[in-house]
Order: C-alpha cells, then structure tokens, then sequence
C-alpha cells in the first residue's frame, strides 16, 4: 500500500508491476522491467519510490 493507502502495488508472475487506483478500482500503470517473476516490492517513505525484486536476480529502483 502506499503512504496514502490510495494505491496498491502488486509483483506479477508475467514480470510486470502493477499500480492499482483503488479508490476507482482499476489498473493504474503497468510497469515492465524484469526478465522474471516480481516478488519483492516496497515503498520509500516519502511515496515517491518503489523498489521491486525478482526470479531475475534483479532489483530495481522506480520513481
């Protein structure tokens, strides 16, 4: 969840993140970059950032 506990962030098994508005219940932004399964993700404190981890041995930092 973030910060505002408006937005849900979800790792897929098709290698994507996934940003959900859940106020309008929808897909927000689908975000590609792994070569693999997302199973690690986190906020920064401050909301502005996600850090996701995956099967791809990967861990990358979105803002």
């Amino acid at each position: 969840w973030s910060a505002d506990s408006r937005l849900l962030l979800s790792g897929s098994k098709d290698s994507t993140l996934k940003v959900w508005d859940i106020q309008k219940l929808k897909l927000k932004q689908d975000l590609p970059g792994h070569e693999d399964e997302v199973y690690a993700l986190d906020w920064s404190p401050d909301g502005e950032k996600v850090a996701s981890g995956g099967l791809d041995r990967n861990l990358k930092l979105w803002m």
